[in-house]
Formats: C-alpha cells, structure tokens, sequence
C-alpha cells in the first residue's frame, strides 16, 4: 500500500486509494497531491519536535556537514517517512522558486534553531553549498534548505555517494545502477533524486559536474519504471501503469534537454507517442491574420487528436488562466484557417525534405521524425482528416506535454532563427492555445511563454511578445515595481496544486531565468539599459557584463566583473569571463583553482590553440590537449569539448586520442556528420579501413548539409574496399553538389573510368538491369553529358558504354563530339602537345566511322549508323590538314595525320 501511495504521488494521480486509507501516510500523499507541501513538512517536524543547532557552524560544508548528521540520526531508520518528507521539501523549493504562489511558512524556522539576525548568513551557506564546479547557484533563490535537504536526504534513502562538494572525487564517482527487479521504494527515491538534481542543475547557469551523469543514469533505463510496476498490487489497473511509463519516458526527455543531449530524444519521443496513442501530423492550410486579408495565406498547421482525455475541468474555477482577446484591427488574436485541402492538390504547400508518396509503409508520413508531416492533403491520417482546423478537440495534458517537448528538442537541434523551424514551432504552439476547454496553467503559461519567445523574432509581433513576456513573469510575482495587468489582493488564490501537476515533465524554468531571458530580448533590441536594470534587480552580475562586453563596452564589464569579484572573491565562473575579456590565461588559472571551472580550462584551451600575435606564446598541442582533457574529466557530458578534443588531436597525429574524442562525440550526438566523419578520418590514418567505411556510411547519412568532402571520402574509402555502390552513389553525390561551382570539373575521371570498365564487363540486357547497371547508366549517358564542355575522356567514356548498350549511333555521336572538345582548344594553334592530342582524336574518330559506320542505325532493319562515313571521315582530315598546315609541318604528328589519310 506504501509504494502504491508513493505511485500517486510520482505520477501526480488522485485516487481513491487516498480516501480509503486513514494513516499519516496517506494524509501525507494528499496533502502532497493538493499542493499543500509545507503541512507535509510541519507535521513530519512537530512530530521529531528536533531542530538543528547552528551555533557552532561557520561556513557551508560544516552546515551541510550537520544537516547531513542530523537525517541520518532521525530519517534513515523510516524510508517511507523520510521519502514523503524529501518529496515535500523538493515540492516546497519548487512551488517557491518556478510555480508560485509563495508559501507563507518559515521553513528555515521549522528546521534550524538559529538568531533571527543570522538566518541570512546560513542562508548564504547553503546557496554555497549548491556550487557546482565553481558555478555557484543563483543567489538570491527563495529557501535554499528545502532544496539542499532534499539532496541530501534523497542521497541516504537511495544509499549513493554525495555530490556535495564533488569537484575533489570526480575520478572515482559509483553511477547509480538501476537493476531489474529492484525494490519498488528504492526506484521511486531514484526517480525523485534525478528530479531533484535536475532541480539544481537548474539553478547554475550551465549544466555541469557529476549531477547530469548521475540524473542521466538513473533516468537512462526503463528498469527503472519496470521496477515500479512490477511491485504495485495486482488489483492496480492498466491505465495507472501505462501512466507511469509515459511520466517515465517524458522526464526521459526532460532530462537529455537538460544536460544537453537532446539528440538522444527522438526515440523516447517515438515511443511515448504509441503508448498515448497520440495521433498529430504537421500540414499546409490557408489562414487569414488580419481582418483586412480576403483570402488566406499558405501556412503551417498541426492537427491533433488525442486518444484519452483528462479528468473535465471546472471552467469556473478562478485558479483556471484566463483568456484575453487582443481584438487588434491589424493583428487577429487567432488566424482563421480555410479547410484543410481546399485548394488544388498540386497547389498545397511543400515544405522540407521530400517523402516518397508511393511508400506503403508510412503512407506519405515519417512518423520518426520530431515532427511527423503530411506535404499533402491526402497524406493526413484518416483520424486527423475530418478535424476542423478551427476548433480541434483540447488534447490530454500529457499530450501537450509531448507536443512541448518537441518544441524544445526542435529548437535545441536546429539552427537559430530558421524562418522555416519558427513557423513550425509557431504551429505546435498555437495548437495549444487554441484548442477548446480550459487547459492546465502550467502548460497553459509555458505554451504563452514560449508563443512569445517566438513572436519577439518578428517585426510585427514583437511587442506584443515583449508585453506578454512581461505578464507572465509578473504572475510569478516578481519584485517588479509595476504591473501591466493589476491584480487585487483577493486574486491571489491557492492554485498551487495545478501549478505543480506537470511541472517535472517539462524543462525546469525558475522565476529569475523567466526574468533574465526577458532581458536578453531587450538586448537584443539595442534595449539596453531596461536589459541591464533586470540583471541588476536580479544580482546576475556575470550576465550584465557579458550585456555590455556584447555591445562593445568592455571597461563597463570589467568593472562590474572587478566590483562582483571584491564581494565574491569565490566567483569562478566571474573571474573565467573577466578572463574572456582580458584574455588573460591567469584569471582561468585562478578560476579553475577556486572551483574548477570547465569553461576556464576550454577558453585555456583554445588560447594555446591559436595565441594571439602579440602574446608572444607559441601554439602548444600538448598544453591545448591537457587543458582539454582536465576540463572533460569534470564535464564528460560535453559535445563541443570532446569535438575540439578529438579535432586537435588530428591536427597533431595523435590518432588514438582522436578515434576516442569522436567516438564519445557520436555517442553524445549519433546525428552529428562531421564527428562520423572525422572518426573516420583517424581510421583511415590508422588503415582501419573498414571502420572508417562503417562510420563514413552514417557520416553520409546524416549530412544534411552536402559536404563535398565527406561524400569524397566516402567515395575513395568504398574504391579501396571495393564497395561499388557506394562509390557510384558517392560520385552522383559529388557531380550534384559541385556541379553549379564546377561543372566537369566536379567529376572524378579515375573514378568514372573504373566504373564504366566495371560496367561494360557485364552482360547487358534491356529488360533486366541490376541496381548498379541502371543507376551507372542513368549517370554516365544522363548526368555526364550536361556537364561536359572540354573533356573528351568523358566523352570517350561515354561512348564505350553507349557502345554495350548497343546503341551504335549514340556511341558514334560521343566520338565526334570528343573529337569537337579538342579541335575547338585554343591550344592546338600555339602547343605541339594540343596539336598531337587531336590527332589521336581524330585517329579514335576515323576508326569509330570505319568500325561503327556500316552497322545497324538507330531505326532498325534497313537503316545504317552513318551512311556516308568515309565522306565524314575524309572531311575531318581534310579539315584538321588545313588547319594544321604551316603551322605543324613535318611534326610527328603531321606525319601521322598523313598515314592516317593514306590508310583510308
């Protein structure tokens, strides 16, 4: 009964398991439920009726220290107890720090006996003690005890090594382990630690330390969620079980997003979608914007349909969020969309990469994509075809969740401003908000925020996403000296259960990251003094600097980096960015000695890597390598490191190092090109020649980008191992991107040659023709013909296969035309060599109008090649003789043009 009270809670269900059960427990899990987390921790406290003494404490690790002492003296015997009371102390740090409202309860008061006076003080230990290497956490966040005691007391429930203080043992850190059939209390604590360390990454300004390695292994594994299920009564249905692996799989997403490695999201993604049965699909519709518009305007829509739906929500209710109508005379609150296919089929947008309509298996969609997309009306799922695009059916909250979710890994994998990524995410986004019924306000406010993150891209929009920016950070009830939307006293509600709901299933967001991304809009309007006035408000004193650095004030930044450096002489991460500033490797030094900074050790890295002219410091590939090996050792978990790890590498021979950096790269981003294909590059330098082809194979597959050199390398490894198909589709590959820069030039002739050989030593057969012969054919006959301008060789090779194909004339035709490429060069007139190389063409084309000549033409029985070939052939002698003459008389080659006509 414990763990199935404990499920409700993980995965934020009422039931009336809650209501049949009269223990302290299961009042504990509703109050839990209802959003009343300080009740949890007032009767859990009045119960020990114990406090912690601080007198004797005089810095951070000794109030960690103690606290830690005191759990263990009166938590660990009472797992149950101690996790409901971890779980209350998480539930209050978040309500106070990203949902809001403010819980009117001196937390600090109930835990720590203390003076008045010096709770400040202790307060700023435990902001301390949140530090991760050198990063120290936000300083001015609300109870900081809930956060630090939940950390803890989590660590001794699930029996792990602590993470306090960690930068002096990250070489020997023990990754939590989740077996199969572990005890089911022991992977819900699991499952609230990763929770809780995702909460503190949440408060330092980078993912960093050992806390994204630990939340990524307890959440890396479905064990984890298999574990759960298996130890819940037998009377517990099946929806409550699928519940937890969909919670599961989200917060699976949720956490590569978080430690930046959001390229690992498409297949959790993939299958939370089949487990809700989630139908949606991208697609084209006209839409009217403005109330002057008589016919709609192309544009992108989602169309949604979810299979279960919530429990109905009271519209009356007023913790619900409200809807505004703009009624703007320019701005429709809601574009207008005409019926999805009204327009001609061969009329409705296409967008992105192009989907083999006559595919049977995804008729018409890739449903593993982030974003499943029909480019045509008669693509979109049956289910989906008859919605009104102007009042879909409100979606379940957990496919909401899904639907943001994607716009996250869209944004955090595509390139920046992307007019086409924007309006897709513009598309997710307004289904939300438009759909029908009330919606959660959590999902309801992040879909609004992330609307107008989207809309201050934009010259038209921009300032009503700034004004709408502003409203809701004020809902979080910001210090914020006015207020566009008045709110009275009695607005204030105890909504603080919905606020709650979803919050771990979607990207942590505090109140002052709200704040601090308004601020970065203003920058990047030229705002910079409203910019500046937040990051003061907020004490960001690192980012106010980068604000000026950015706008080329670097006096002001230094000064406010030198001010913020006297009042926190601890601040890495400040005397790394000074560091950036001054580009003094000394300032990294001393950031990476007070804290261990990592991006102190990259920017040491990159400053050996290429010193400036005036430093007087010599390039350094070992000093480079063990900066960046020292910060990896800190951070593993970082793409862009390893990346500059494994290219230095390269550059120096260090081929061993290299083939590590970018398998650790791939592993990281199995997406990325570049990584495959410079792992393959150590390969080839290592003649590991098959591995090197394995990964130049993924390289090509994910190149999106069509770089030339990844194709070439592809092209000559499958030439050493023989893999012709692939070097068939490596040269197309080649001739189609550099073909508009290069035209001939962009063709391999080596290359053409040994295919073409391999080609004409099959039978050839019109009816049946293998992969390799029709795509050889299509390119040699098809694709080198429009390309070629002065290369006979290809027109010579041309012909030899026209020549299998049994296609006399056409090889015929190759043959003069090669003949016309050297003719016609300038060269022949002034250089001997020019001159003798027509006459070997004129040699070739003589004996293709004697050999080809007389055979069966183009039309079949009764018909010839060329009727008139020895005219022909005489002509172009006669021709070349004249042209030659007096020029090149008694060359070696004008005595060979002479055998030639006498041979005739």
């Amino acid at each position: 009964m414990e763990l199935l009270l404990h499920a409700h809670v993980l995965v934020s269900s009422n039931s009336d398991v809650l209501k049949d059960v009269e223990s302290s427990n299961a009042q504990y899990a509703t109050h839990l439920l209802n959003g009343n987390s300080e009740l949890v921790i007032q009767s859990i406290l009045n119960q020990l009726n114990q406090r912690i003494d601080l007198s004797n404490v005089s810095n951070a690790d000794e109030m960690v220290s103690l606290t830690r002492s005191f759990l263990m003296e009166y938590f660990k015997e009472n797992t149950t107890l101690s996790l409901y009371f971890a779980i209350a102390l998480l539930q209050c740090f978040i309500q106070n720090n990203y949902t809001g409202p403010f819980i009117d309860v001196d937390i600090f008061r109930l835990l720590y006996s203390t003076q008045q006076e010096e709770i400040s003080i202790y307060q700023k230990y435990l902001i301390q003690s949140l530090t991760i290497l050198g990063q120290p956490a936000y300083e001015l966040l609300s109870n900081p005890e809930c956060l630090v005691l939940a950390l803890l007391l989590l660590e001794i429930l699930t029996d792990s090594q602590t993470l306090f203080n960690d930068q002096n043992n990250t070489d020997d850190l023990i990754l939590p382990e989740i077996v199969p059939g572990c005890d089911g209390l022991l992977a819900i604590a699991n499952w609230w630690r990763a929770r809780a360390l995702l909460a503190h990454l949440s408060v330092i300004p980078e993912p960093t330390g050992n806390q994204p390695s630990v939340a990524a292994a307890i959440m890396s594994t479905i064990d984890i969620a298999h574990s759960i299920v298996n130890a819940l009564p037998v009377e517990v249905g099946e929806d409550f079980k699928k519940k937890i692996y969909t919670i599961y799989y989200l917060e699976n997403i949720k956490t590569s997003l978080a430690i930046n490695t959001e390229h690992l999201c498409l297949p959790s993604l993939t299958k939370v979608k089949k487990l809700t049965n989630f139908e949606f699909v991208l697609t084209g519709a006209r839409a009217k914007r403005t109330k002057f518009q008589e016919t709609g305007h192309s544009g992108l829509i989602i169309l949604a349909h979810s299979s279960t739906q919530d429990e109905s929500i009271d519209d009356s209710d007023p913790n619900n969020p409200e809807n505004f109508t703009l009624e703007s005379d320019l701005l429709l609150e809601k574009p207008i969309f005409d019926s999805i296919g009204s327009e001609p089929l061969d009329e409705q947008i296409i967008k992105r990469q192009k989907i083999d309509p006559e595919s049977e298996e995804n008729n018409g969609i890739d449903e593993d994509r982030i974003l499943p997309m029909a480019i045509r009306q008669e693509y979109i799922p049956k289910s989906l075809q008859d919605l009104n695009p102007n009042e879909q059916p409100t979606l379940s909250n957990l496919d909401v969740i899904q639907l943001l979710l994607r716009v996250y890994v869209i944004r955090q994998t595509s390139p920046a401003r992307d007019p086409l990524v924007e309006e897709e995410l513009s598309a997710i986004v307004s289904r939300i908000i438009y759909q029908k019924g009330q919606a959660n306000w959590t999902l309801f406010s992040r879909s609004l925020w992330e609307r107008s993150i989207l809309e201050t891209n934009k010259a038209k929009t921009v300032e009503r996403g700034l004004l709408q920016m502003q409203s809701l950070v004020e809902e979080l009830g910001l210090m914020i000296q006015t207020r566009m939307i008045p709110q009275s006293q009695d607005e204030v509600n105890n909504c603080s259960a919905p606020r709650l709901k979803y919050i771990y299933q979607l990207p942590f967001m505090p109140r002052w990251e709200l704040d601090a991304r308004l601020a970065e809009k203003y920058m990047s309007l030229g705002v910079l003094r409203s910019a500046v006035e937040i990051y003061d408000r907020l004490h960001m004193w690192c980012e106010a600097a980068l604000c000026y650095a950015a706008v080329g004030d670097e006096k002001q930044a230094e000064e406010i980096l030198t001010k913020r450096l006297t009042d926190a002489p601890d601040d890495a991460r400040a005397y790394s960015i000074l560091g950036d500033i001054r580009q003094d490797p000394s300032l990294w030094e001393k950031s990476w000695s007070i804290g261990k900074y990592v991006n102190a050790k990259n920017s040491l890295a990159r400053y050996y890597y290429r010193p400036p002219k005036e430093s007087g410091v010599a390039q350094d590939f070992d000093v480079v390598l063990g900066h960046l090996n020292d910060s990896l050792r800190q951070y593993p978990l970082s793409f862009d490191t390893w990346y500059f790890y494994g290219c230095v590498a390269l550059e120096c021979g260090k081929l061993n190092v290299a083939s590590e950096a970018f398998s650790r790269c791939v592993s990281l981003d199995d997406t990325h090109s570049m990584a495959w294909s410079n792992l393959s590059a150590s390969y080839i330098q290592q003649d590991k020649l098959k591995e090197a082809y394995s990964c130049l194979k993924r390289a090509v597959g994910f190149d999106s980008q069509k770089n030339w050199r990844i194709w070439e390398n592809f092209m000559i490894v499958s030439f050493r191992l023989n893999e012709w198909n692939d070097v068939l589709t490596a040269c197309k590959q080649l001739v189609s991107i550099k073909r508009d820069k290069q035209g001939e030039g962009s063709v391999d002739m080596p290359v053409v040659e040994k295919l073409a050989e391999l080609l004409i030593s099959t039978d050839y057969s019109e009816d049946k023709q293998d992969y390799f012969q029709r795509n050889s054919i299509e390119f040699i006959c098809v694709t080198l013909p429009s390309l070629i301008t002065t290369n006979d060789r290809l027109w010579k090779i041309v012909a030899k296969v026209e020549l299998w194909r049994k296609r006399p004339w056409a090889s015929l035709d190759c043959h003069e035309k090669a003949y016309r490429v050297t003719l016609h060069n300038p060269a022949v007139d002034t250089e001997e060599i020019a001159w003798n190389n027509t006459i070997d063409a004129c040699e070739d084309l003589v004996a293709a109008y004697e050999s080809l000549g007389e055979r069966e033409g183009k039309y079949g029985a009764g018909s010839v090649v060329c009727k008139d070939w020895k005219y022909k052939a005489r002509s172009t002698i006669k021709a070349l003789i004249s042209k030659g003459k007096g020029r090149w008389d008694g060359t070696d080659g004008w005595e060979r043009l002479m055998e030639i006509r006498s041979q005739l």
